[in-house]
């Protein structure tokens, strides 16, 4: 007989549909605790449901945690809950994303996009950080996207002066990239793996609010989310010593970005912005807002 997978406790973001929920009841059916965020409850009993129906005499459980990315106070009550509960986090997987095809403002005051995308995944694990840390093999997944060119625009971050959802979304995810390239650095000293991955153009919620001619897009040339999941499971099931830490993934392999996704000093600065949205947040010190050594980044 084959050694027996040991299960493991992972958080995930945006499961509640299209890949995410693939990859979601995937990992559960696998054995594993799935930790779900969602904002709405009949949803999380649908994955729920779902899963039941799928996977009958699966081993694995999914657990709905209450929270919205749009809400820092949401977001810091939910993980308080969860430290409680799992003291232990073998992964955190940031999914949600979101494309707005107008302004929108988030209970905190903050443009939708940049804080859905990015700094609410930062803070979570800025707040499950211990939780992570005291896993075998801990990682942290970002699902970023083919669509970050450009630069980060320092002077604008929230798209105020001239909103484009083009413009929000692809900073958004050109902002996980970096990221997750500078704190595969930091995070060397405590052997977490952390990664950023794209699923493709697939038929998600993620047009939700555009015309009909881009949802149409979307639905005509987009992947099923069964084929839009694999990169992502390929993470979530595969092990650090496989994987390169910092790295965006594709397909299941490594693919090069752009060349302003390799800027430390841009991702350092980002990170430093972001410890000024969420100052309030955070009381304590975590790689996350870790002052980086100049040159020696």
């Amino acid at each position: 007989m084959g050694e027996t997978k040991e299960s493991k406790y992972i958080f995930m973001t945006g499961a509640t549909s299209g890949l995410g929920m693939v990859s979601a009841i995937k990992a559960a059916s696998q054995g594993n605790t799935l930790i779900i965020l969602a904002r709405n409850k009949t949803k999380g009993k649908e994955l729920k449901t779902e899963f039941k129906n799928q996977h009958p005499n699966a081993m694995g459980k999914i657990k709905i945690i209450e929270g919205n990315l749009n809400s820092f106070d949401s977001i810091t009550k939910a993980c308080k809950e969860i430290k409680l509960k799992y003291p232990i986090i073998d992964a955190i997987i940031n999914n949600a994303g979101i494309m707005n095809f107008e302004f929108n403002l988030t209970h905190d005051k903050i443009e939708e996009t940049l804080q859905v995308n990015l700094l609410s995944p930062i803070l979570i694990c800025h707040l499950l950080f211990d939780n992570l840390k005291n896993a075998k093999d801990p990682k942290i997944v970002f699902t970023s996207s083919g669509l970050h060119q450009g630069q980060i625009n320092f002077n604008n971050l929230e798209f105020k002066k001239s909103f484009s959802s083009f413009n929000v979304y692809r900073q958004s995810k050109l902002g996980v990239i970096l990221v997750c390239r500078l704190l595969s650095k930091r995070l060397l000293e405590h052997n977490i793996g952390i990664y950023s991955q794209h699923p493709g153009m697939v038929r998600t919620n993620l047009g939700r609010n555009a015309g009909w001619f881009s949802k149409m897009i979307f639905y005509l040339m987009g992947k099923s989310p069964e084929k839009g999941s694999q990169t992502l499971s390929y993470l979530i099931e595969t092990s650090n010593t496989q994987l390169q830490s910092g790295e965006y993934y594709s397909s299941k392999k490594v693919t090069t970005t752009t060349k302003e996704s390799y800027d430390l000093k841009v991702a350092e600065k980002l990170l430093d912005t972001a410890k000024e949205y969420l100052k309030k947040y955070v009381i304590t010190e975590s790689p996350f807002f870790k002052q980086t050594k100049k040159n020696n980044i």
